[in-house]
């Protein structure tokens, strides 16, 4: 297992996680189709790409595409396609789709798509490819006629929808979008299944646009960090396989000091100690290494958590969001309710008070979920130790 710091691992990098990689194949074999619920750095993707392994070993046909940087519903499309055509499904049906897709994006001179699901596909003299969704339709009615199990795994939906937002008719096209999926996937469900995971949750996405209905056929599967015993076995794999064994009193203070042990900031830690060059691990050398993870030049890499406020609220809540989190930042044993009320209030004493009691309830359920916070006995606490330190040094 190498100590791979920022892209999703797979193969043997992957850390296995047999308990969740069982509970989804069960999950699947019932007939669900999933979103993952899970905080951003937890390792959905890797998890899902080892899940991808397994059900390809099962003989399913397993297809992964990220669509972050999707702009509109042709480029995702196109994108859904060349994934299927990659799985070696009815490649004939597939190429004319995807024909028919070039010349519509030709038609279009690369600007963004105005019409949606919608979007006309020129003259063509089959009403099944008549549009942008019935072309996509075709395809899908065939792979479920094979009687393949086919696994489609989408990565960061939520970023394309907000792209979708920001476009003309954004609002409406996102509505007609996720309503067609849904349709999609109730039509053709005998022997497909789908799997949607993100940074950003699609739940909290489409509740905030009154859209709930439009995932509601989704079984939602909740993916935490390591259990202490899991975290422990990591690193102790880690050191093994990197030439840095950590005692267990150090893989113990590991999990201590981050407070929360997702894999993403256990390879951090680790990936601290080996530059800071010591050539054995104990509590003098890791002392370093927080130091140095922690250095203003080192923060940038927990500035994503920062950023996706932005990327995912309107302003008004990406303020208050980023207030509740600043004012957290300060207290490690965390905060009530009512402390963190008078403190919004303090920065903002014009606004109406139960207008803000309202919006922190909602926020601060947001932010539980998104990995930020949680909540023990009533107080509102960050739930990683490195991320509560880095919003510390980061607070204006």
């Amino acid at each position: 297992m190498r100590n791979i710091t920022g892209s999703p691992v797979e193969h043997d990098d992957f850390f296995d996680r047999p308990h969740e990689i069982a509970r989804l194949q069960r999950e699947l074999s019932n007939a669900a189709n999933l979103r993952i619920n899970a905080p951003r750095r937890v390792g959905k993707t890797s998890l899902v790409l080892r899940l991808c392994e397994v059900c390809q070993q099962q003989q399913w046909t397993a297809v992964y595409l990220n669509v972050e940087d999707s702009a509109d519903e042709l480029s995702f499309a196109e994108k859904l396609l060349d994934s299927l055509h990659h799985g070696g499904l009815h490649p004939d049906a597939i190429s004319r789709c995807t024909i028919l897709f070039r010349k519509a994006r030709q038609a279009l001179g690369g600007v963004k798509v105005g019409a949606g699901i919608d979007l006309e596909m020129g003259e063509v003299d089959d009403p099944d490819h008549s549009t942008l969704g019935r072309a996509l339709e075709s395809v899908f009615r065939k792979i479920e006629a094979d009687g393949r199990k086919v696994l489609i795994a989408i990565d960061e939906m939520p970023e394309l929808l907000l792209a979708m937002t920001h476009q003309d008719h954004g609002q409406q096209r996102v509505g007609r979008f996720l309503h067609w999926l849904r349709a999609l996937r109730q039509s053709y469900r005998q022997h497909i299944r789908w799997i949607f995971l993100g940074s950003i949750g699609l739940e909290g996405f489409v509740e905030e646009r009154n859209l709930g209905k439009t995932i509601n056929d989704l079984t939602p599967f909740i993916l935490d960090a390591l259990s202490a015993q899991e975290a422990d076995a990591f690193l102790e794999k880690l050191g093994s396989d990197n030439h840095l064994p950590l005692p267990p009193d150090i893989r113990r203070e590991i999990i201590r000091r981050v407070g929360w042990p997702l894999p993403h900031h256990l390879q951090i830690v680790f990936h601290a100690l080996v530059d800071s060059g010591v050539s054995t691990a104990d509590s003098a050398s890791l002392e370093q290494a927080f130091v140095f993870l922690l250095r203003p030049e080192n923060l940038s890499q927990f500035d994503t958590w920062r950023q996706r406020l932005e990327e995912q609220f309107s302003v008004p809540d990406a303020t208050v969001a980023k207030a509740i989190l600043n004012h957290l930042s300060q207290h490690a044993k965390g905060r009530t309710r009512e402390q963190l009320l008078n403190a919004i209030m303090a920065t903002h004493p014009q606004s109406d008070a139960s207008k803000v009691e309202e919006q922190l309830g909602r926020l601060c359920i947001i932010l539980q979920r998104d990995g930020y916070l949680m909540e023990s006995s009533g107080r509102q606490a960050f739930r990683s130790f490195l991320l509560r330190e880095y919003w510390q040094r980061r607070r204006p």
